[in-house]
């Protein structure tokens, strides 16, 4: 189960919003993101190549004006001046395949970004609670639930702990999946050993699995439902169990109301 300080960390991850992330569900916008990047640097790349262009192309017709001109007559000399004018010529051709390709890629990008302006342009926008509507909830990993929300006695302490989700005992190394489509938002080392993820999904929903090991998500990285995002690992008394916080609005909801396949209260 998290700490007390993981708990804590938490509550700080709800008051301060995420950066660069206001709209992750927006695919449309991170696809016209990545085409205005792709632009930019290709525009960069066609702005360089037509530059060395001119350049060889320069050379090039330097060195065969002065042949036909007759300034490089030592016979000794002709056939590397004859070398140096056919290696200009072909750095020249190849230059100019190079710059027609970028140019004709950067073309192909201007189009796609039209295309995907005109479409977000005449796109309709969903009801309010679509997002809700189309949120799909599944268990993280297969087993029986050991823990469940609410208060509970701490032997060593002898304190009341809360408890603000499941726990489902897992088996050591058992894929743990994303409960929800999503977003990753933070990937965080526990004190007592393993790793929590905390994935933002729609509609104001937040999902925290703790007890992991072996992590292969990031975050900012999107999720689909039932991706795995690492593996179960052992906590301190050595059994392999899968902590499952839900939360809406700041608020923590009982993954049994929401979750299939979980006993009920």
């Amino acid at each position: 189960m998290p700490s007390f300080h993981f708990k804590v960390l938490v509550w700080l991850l709800f008051l301060v919003p995420a950066p660069a992330q206001a709209e992750p569900f927006d695919e449309g916008a991170r696809l016209a993101q990545r085409l205005a990047t792709r632009q930019e640097v290709l525009e960069g790349q066609k702005n360089g190549a037509e530059a060395r262009m001119r350049e060889q192309a320069l050379l090039a017709y330097r060195l065969t004006r002065r042949r036909e001109l007759g300034f490089m007559s030592r016979p000794e000399s002709r056939r590397e001046d004859a070398e140096a004018a056919d290696l200009a010529l072909t750095s020249l051709g190849k230059g100019f395949s190079e710059t027609r390709t970028l140019i004709d890629e950067l073309a192909h990008v201007r189009a796609e970004r039209v295309a995907l302006d005109r479409a977000r342009s005449q796109r309709v926008d969903p009801p309010a609670d679509a997002g809700e509507s189309l949120l799909r909830f599944a268990r993280p990993v297969r087993g029986a639930m050991v823990g469940a929300p609410g208060l509970r006695r701490d032997g060593p302490t002898g304190t009341d702990l809360r408890r603000d989700g499941i726990e489902l005992l897992a088996r050591l190394n058992e894929p743990v999946r994303a409960v929800a489509a999503g977003v990753i938002r933070r990937v965080e080392h526990l004190p007592q050993g393993g790793y929590a993820v905390v994935t933002q999904h729609p509609a104001g929903w937040v999902s925290i699995l703790s007890g992991l090991r072996g992590v292969v998500v990031a975050p900012g990285e999107p999720v689909e439902l039932g991706q795995v995002l690492g593996l179960a690992g052992r906590n301190l008394d050595g059994a392999a169990v899968i902590s499952l916080e839900l939360w809406r609005s700041r608020q923590s909801v009982d993954p049994r109301d929401v979750v299939p396949r979980l006993p009920k209260r």
